[in-house]
């Protein structure tokens, strides 16, 4: 596995909108948690992280990390102008259709591969970037496109396959909620 990259599973939090971009800022985004034990190895690589992008910057001065203290992650991308979108894949490993994408809503259970890259501009910094999105259990309300270096095949491969959400086969069952937006069945 490639230096400073994470496979875990997690929850998608925050506004969500994996279909199309859109809004003031023309982009998609969703939010997810870092676990404490890849939070802990994010904070370790981001030092050895920023130390490189420093040496190329010949400043001291640093951007703070693109997470909270409790691991709050909020990640967009736009397909277009280097935020590449991530590939999303359901649990045989097939790509998900812009439909389904676009369905994803707040509670979505997903494992998810990221990448922790420095940079150095304006000042130094290091960024997490959303590479694959498994969706393992769906929430949903009413295409997968390369990510860079990874193929759906390689997402794929790294994800391997699990039990879960299926999107030729799925399985929707009743889910007690509060939120305002949820059907009735």
């Amino acid at each position: 596995m490639a230096k400073n990259r994470y496979v875990f599973d997690t929850t998608l939090e925050g506004f969500i909108n994996c279909g199309e971009p859109s809004g003031q800022y023309n982009n998609c985004c969703f939010a997810f948690q870092l676990p404490e034990g890849v939070l802990e190895q994010a904070e370790s690589d981001r030092e050895e992280l920023l130390e490189w992008a420093k040496s190329k910057t010949g400043s001291s001065r640093c951007n703070e990390p693109k997470w909270t203290d409790e691991g709050l992650v909020k990640f967009s991308f736009d397909g277009e102008t280097g935020r590449p979108r991530p590939v999303f894949v359901d649990t045989a490993g097939e790509p998900l259709s812009m439909e389904v994408q676009a369905s994803i809503r707040k509670g979505t259970k997903v494992r998810l591969i990221c990448q922790q890259t420095p940079y150095t501009k304006p000042k130094a910094g290091t960024t997490i970037k959303v590479l694959g999105v498994q969706i393992i259990e769906l929430v949903a309300g009413s295409g997968a496109i390369d990510s860079g270096d990874l193929s759906v095949d390689d997402i794929t491969q790294i994800f391997g396959k699990t039990k879960g959400y299926n999107q030729a086969e799925p399985m929707v069952r009743e889910e007690s909620s509060s939120d305002d937006n949820a059907y009735d069945f």
